[in-house]
């Protein structure tokens, strides 16, 4: 699949290896200020892509990987989740593997779309994602 540098929600891979309770955001933001039918009636997914498994000291570890919305090009903690995850263990989380979120295009509100990913459970001690807003929903 190839992506436009315009569609992604990172620049440079989210480090995923943090403490339990830590909130990692993709340092990228995308502009919908253009777009007047996000997806032209199409669904649209937030698509992240494990690029180094996850990894935490035991097997409690979770992630949980969210779409936010934004009047501005700060995604951070004043930032509204649109749709997220269940907790997903990270053990599960292995190179490669493809997490699709469906974007409800009606709860889009503001100009700017994020991601982030909330570390539950335990510190992990590896991994990193890349993610970008797709069409299509390609998770082999």
């Amino acid at each position: 699949m190839y992506v436009d540098k315009e569609l992604l929600f990172t620049a440079t891979a989210m480090d995923l290896s943090t403490t339990s309770g830590s909130v990692v955001y993709g340092d990228c933001a995308i502009n919908l200020s253009a777009v007047t039918d996000i997806g032209k009636g199409r669904p649209v997914y937030a698509v992240f892509v494990i690029d180094v498994a996850m990894a935490s000291a035991g097997s409690t570890g979770t992630v949980v990987f969210a779409v936010v919305d934004e009047e501005d090009e700060t995604i951070d903690t004043n930032s509204v989740e649109i749709v997220q995850t269940d907790p997903l263990l990270v053990t599960r989380l292995t190179e490669g593997k493809v997490i699709a979120i469906p974007i409800p295009a009606n709860l889009i509100t503001q100009q700017y779309l994020g991601v982030r990913a909330t570390i539950g459970g335990e510190t992990t001690t590896a991994g990193t994602c890349t993610a970008f807003l797709a069409l299509e929903a390609q998770t082999n």
